[in-house]
């Protein structure tokens, strides 16, 4: 009996984790939304336990900021961070692609054009949440045929700030269109077996985020965290001894 209250208790948990991340990574619960432990709570249907540890673990991969005793926010986007798991996921797919040139089959090349298909019936209906969807998918083939699904796991459960930004990018049909030729070209490099070139255009299908950022910041300003608001409580009081 305890042992199935133990394993219900985690399911609930799982549950309210699960789909508060999903809230979030699809922008249904905005950066700089404040949340309610009793009003999430009562959403579910369920104790403030399951959904204090679903704040936490959010916490831990960035996707909300906890003020103990006043509030707990959805993070805004962080240049900073999205830098760092961009990075994170060159390096890894970068990696991945020798491997997945050398075990890639005709099979996987149709799965890979498929997708691409569907990024773009889901962009004209402004699915765009569904983009991303079947733009991870394109990518986590490649991992699984390169045997590194791993690596795709770490990438999926530490990018909630890349990822986000990446959406917004979607929401723009010309950045869409540009992700659809990176794509085909992508695709049409590794069914000639040209390695450098399919490294070349995924560094640059990887990279153009940098340049896509900064109009994202000036369009959804709200969006993004700044410097200033990092830590209102970061203050520099000089040496106090030499003020005594």
């Amino acid at each position: 009996m305890a042992e199935n209250q133990k394993t219900n208790s985690y399911s609930v948990q799982e549950a309210v984790f699960l789909s508060l991340r999903k809230s979030i990574m699809t922008l249904n619960l905005m950066p700089g939304t404040t949340m309610s432990a009793n009003e999430i709570s009562a959403r579910f249907n369920v104790s403030r336990t399951p959904v204090r540890e679903a704040f936490i673990r959010l916490e831990r991969e960035g996707l909300v900021k906890i003020v103990p005793q006043r509030e707990t926010m959805v993070s805004r986007i962080d240049p900073k961070r999205v830098s760092q798991e961009r990075f994170l996921r060159e390096s890894l797919e970068i990696a991945a692609l020798e491997p997945f040139i050398k075990n890639c089959s005709q099979k996987n090349i149709q799965e890979l054009r498929q997708l691409i298909e569907k990024q773009q019936a889901m962009s004209a209906e402004k699915e765009y949440a569904k983009v991303v969807d079947y733009d991870d998918a394109f990518h986590r083939i490649i991992f699984e045929v390169a045997e590194q699904p791993l690596s795709w796991e770490i990438i999926e459960s530490m990018s909630g700030h890349y990822r986000r930004i990446r959406l917004l990018t979607v929401w723009s049909d010309e950045i869409v269109k540009k992700i659809v030729e990176q794509h085909n070209d992508l695709v049409h490099q590794a069914e000639t077996g040209n390695l450098a070139s399919a490294k070349e255009v995924l560094s640059r299908h990887l990279r153009k985020l940098i340049r896509e950022e900064e109009m994202l910041m000036e369009e959804y300003p709200n969006f993004f965290e700044r410097e200033e608001q990092k830590d209102l409580f970061d203050i520099d009081f000089g040496d106090l001894n030499s003020a005594r």
